[in-house]
């Protein structure tokens, strides 16, 4: 029971954090759009103050468009991870526990020693490692 716990946690942890990841991906290139832009539609515009004003405010429109558009994509792309992402936890956790069954089933019909059940034991705990 203990080990199944440790792994759903494992697992919500890196679903977690790769989250938190895309996140900030997503802020970082919005942030830098936002300052090209801006940059770019100022210093590079042969235009009077007025029609500049209109093309900056034509600009933040549309980035606003922009920024709510892949706000939208990343959010998507966020859900489906996170749904893959437990997916494969559900599917390790079947793995681990039709192993488990198999060698307590196995394990029944003899007289193991108390050496072989430890060994055994550190064999389920490498199997576990090897799933993350």
């Amino acid at each position: 029971m203990f080990l199944k716990e440790m792994l759903e946690n494992k697992k919500k942890e890196k679903a977690r954090r790769e989250k938190i990841k895309a996140v900030k991906r997503v802020v970082a290139g919005a942030a830098a759009g936002i300052a090209a832009g801006a940059v770019s539609g100022v210093l590079l515009a042969p235009k009077s103050g007025k029609e500049t004003r209109e093309d900056i405010t034509k600009t933040a429109k549309d980035l606003g468009e922009n920024v709510k558009t892949k706000t939208v994509e990343m959010k998507e792309t966020v859900g489906n991870k996170v749904v893959e992402t437990k997916n494969n936890a559900v599917e390790a956790k079947e793995k681990i526990a039709k192993y488990l069954a198999d060698k307590k089933a196995a394990r029944k019909g003899c007289c193991c020693s108390e050496e072989a059940i430890v060994e055994e034991n550190k064999e389920i705990e490498v199997i576990a490692e090897t799933e993350e």
